[in-house]
């Protein structure tokens, strides 16, 4: 875990993230070892005393229950990067014992990215079958998922190739957009509405050489493989920045990997250069409303807000709540609940 061993040993064992832990709050709380103290306690009792045995499937999967939500970097006193600790004992995990021990389901999602470009270029009709429910309820059975776990549905069709088919305006400002795999090949649409939508903004959007941000990978521990993407990533979206462009997210999770994930893994100046030109959709549209430049009549719109784990973490859910109620709408409520601990 190396130094990330030393932050674990920093916990003073309070107990305040156990306070906002989607997981630590649900119907297993009241245990202690399931619980984000009981996390930290462990992994001190094994670093100090060898015991529990850290690196057995029943350790890990008490470490698992932390699902990387990093609610818990707001209330920790000592500011313990909690989730980063926990997926560093992820990636030891997996250097001391292999990735042939992880679990099946593990081992799929790992795959995510090229699983869902596969399927976004497969002709129609074999995509039909493919994402069937037969086929679709054998994939959760081999991955061991529950049977109402949603799974990302390709809806067919590329960013790469809509951008191609799109190029920019010239003489616009443009930035340049890092769509990363779900928008990219997963829901393509999403991509498609932002361009639309910033177009009347007057703002065009490259598509500049690419790759999966490394997320999930990121929270599974395997870090040396998001090295490899991250200093790809940088090194096109650096070339991007040389040229005057911001770079452009629609996800929280392209966000934090880009602002916060890469410059500490990478510790490079390229990789702080793009951190520093980083815009989220929200933040963008923010203060395009707030200059005039985006309009839209909302009253008598009234919105309830799903605010993510990941956009509390980056202040991105007043952003948008502001830009909504500027335009006249009305937001009933902001919902805050964790929506990934099941």
């Amino acid at each position: 875990m190396g130094a990330y061993a030393d932050e674990a040993e920093r916990c003073i064992r309070c107990g305040f993230c156990n306070s906002v832990c989607p997981t630590t709050l649900s119907s297993i709380g009241h245990i202690p070892s399931r619980t984000s103290r009981g996390r930290l306690v462990l992994l001190q009792s094994s670093l100090n005393n060898g015991t529990p045995h850290p690196f057995t499937p029943r350790f890990k999967e008490l470490i698992d229950l932390c699902i990387g939500c990093l609610r818990c970097l707001n209330v920790c006193p000592a500011r313990i990067p909690i989730p980063t600790v926990m997926s560093s004992y992820r990636r030891a995990y997996i250097i001391a014992v292999g990735e042939k021990m992880l679990s099946r389901g593990e081992r799929m999602v790992a795959h995510y990215e090229p699983i869902v470009k596969y399927l976004s270029r497969a002709p129609a009709p074999l995509r039909k079958i493919l994402l069937g429910k037969p086929l679709l309820q054998l994939f959760r059975r081999i991955g061991e998922f529950a049977d109402d776990a949603p799974l990302p549905i390709p809806e067919g069709g590329t960013l790469d190739k809509y951008f191609k088919k799109n190029a920019p305006r010239p003489g616009h400002r443009t930035l340049a957009y890092f769509s990363d795999t779900y928008a990219r090949f997963v829901k393509p649409s999403v991509g498609v509405s932002a361009r639309e939508l910033l177009r009347t903004a007057g703002i065009e959007l490259t598509y500049p050489r690419q790759y999966d941000s490394g997320v999930i990978l990121w929270e599974l521990g395997f870090w040396e493989r998001v090295a490899k993407l991250a200093a790809r990533n940088v090194d096109s979206l650096f070339e991007e920045v040389e040229k005057g462009r911001r770079i452009l997210c629609t996800s929280p999770a392209s966000t934090l990997m880009l602002r916060e994930v890469y410059p500490k893994l990478l510790d490079n100046e390229k990789s702080r250069t793009v951190s520093e030109a980083v815009v989220d959709i929200n933040e963008l549209i923010n203060g395009l409303v707030e200059s005039g430049r985006l309009s839209a009549n909302l009253s008598g719109f009234s919105p309830i807000l799903h605010s993510t784990c990941l956009s509390q973490h980056l202040n991105l859910t007043g952003q948008i709540a502001e830009a909504f109620e500027k335009l006249g709408a009305h937001i009933e409520g902001v919902v805050t609940e964790c929506c990934g601990s099941g």
